[in-house]
């Protein structure tokens, strides 16, 4: 087996085993537990990793506006995609809607602050989510409120769910909180400032968060601290974690780092921003991610460059990657990119509002979007 055989087929037993955790039948096996239910983009960046790799096809896209649901604010929260095709996604108005895949509005469910989380949905279909009133939110899949968690800041910070059914998630009370699916604390881990970056979860189990206080945390899984890496400024990116375990995240310091496992350093690769954006990782090893000196940058494994895309304004949206090797990522000129695997333009779609939020890519190869002009985009 030759060394890309070797990445692709790793990346792709990652990809394949984290979606079933989250009850997805993609490895054949049937296990005990909630009845799983289908889904193609269950949470930010797809799967607890956080790599941002779609296993779907995406290739026939073209730029094809198949609907938008205009919300009442701008929409900072990126989308998930649940059972049967449906989406769910936060609004600065403050609530979250679940809109069918024809478009239409399902149920929404009011917060009382701004939600700028994205959700992440369990394997029972329990939608989970924060806002900016302090909480973390669990949603039946009717619409009705199953819990609340209360925090002492807000939670920007998007949850994952762990093999057990634990719920992770950063609040800026500085604090990564785990809950147990009935909505009580099983722990807390106190940083040094606000948690905004939202955690991946490695195969070990091992959870990776950072913080504004400068610092990426390893936490175990009973929430005792396993190591620390020091940037030189905050980090709101949230790591992902590739097939060989090493730990991938961005700062404000305008670097990306790669982490090994024992929490030292693999390689930095400098930008010339800030680097909010959370990285994705391709198939054969290619780590993507934006900054705010307008580009999206692709990085070999070797942390070597391997090209750079000028999206013509701040790149804060994290990318995605679909099955076929196309990455789409949004900018602040109001943009959508899709970009080929050699870093050349596929297409670009214009919304009427800057691009924060994040891609998700539905079975059906139609990628999500929202915008500041308020609207979720559906494309094809």
């Amino acid at each position: 087996m030759t060394a890309s055989k070797g990445r692709f087929a790793g990346a792709a037993l990652l990809l394949c085993c984290a979606v079933w955790l989250l009850g997805v039948q993609a490895c054949g096996s049937s296990g005990s537990g909630p009845a799983p239910v289908p889904t193609s983009w269950p949470m930010f960046h797809q799967n607890p990793q956080r790599t941002g790799l779609s296993p779907f096809d995406t290739s026939t896209d073209n730029r094809i506006i198949k609907w938008n649901f205009a919300t009442g604010d701008a929409i900072d929260s990126s989308p998930a995609v649940g059972p049967g095709g449906k989406i769910y996604v936060g609004s600065n108005d403050g609530n979250v809607y679940a809109i069918n895949p024809n478009g239409k509005l399902k149920w929404s469910f009011a917060t009382g602050d701004i939600v700028r989380s994205s959700p992440a949905i369990g394997a029972d279909g329990t939608i989970y989510v924060g806002s900016f009133d302090d909480n973390l939110y669990a949603i039946n899949r009717n619409g009705t409120q199953k819990w609340a968690f209360a925090t002492g800041d807000n939670v920007a910070s998007s949850p994952v769910i762990g093999a057990d059914r634990t719920i992770y998630f950063g609040s800026d009370d500085a604090n990564l909180y785990a809950l147990n699916p009935d909505g009580t604390q099983k722990w807390s881990f106190a940083t040094g400032n606000a948690v905004r970056s939202s955690p991946a979860i490695g195969a070990d189990g091992t959870i990776y968060v950072g913080s504004s206080d400068n610092n990426l945390y390893a936490i175990n899984p009973d929430g005792t601290q396993k190591w620390t890496f020091t940037t030189g400024d905050e980090v709101e990116s949230s790591p992902a974690v590739g097939a060989d375990g090493t730990i991938y995240v961005g700062s404000a310091d305008n670097n990306l780092y790669a982490i090994n496992p024992d929490g030292t350093q693999k390689w930095v690769f400098a930008t010339g921003g800030s680097v909010f954006s959370s990285p994705a990782i391709g198939a054969d090893g290619t780590v993507y991610v934006g900054s705010v000196d307008n580009n999206l940058y692709a990085i070999n494994a070797d942390g070597t460059l391997k090209w750079t895309f000028d999206a013509g304004d701040d790149v804060d949206s994290s990318p995605a990657i679909g099955a076929d090797g196309t990455i789409y990522v949004g900018s602040r000129n109001d943009d959508l990119h899709a970009i080929n695997p050699d870093g050349s333009e596929k297409w670009v779609f214009v919304a009427a509002g800057d691009i924060e939020s994040s891609p998700a890519i539905g079975a059906s190869g139609t990628i999500y979007i929202g915008s500041f002009d308020h609207s979720l985009y559906a494309i094809h």
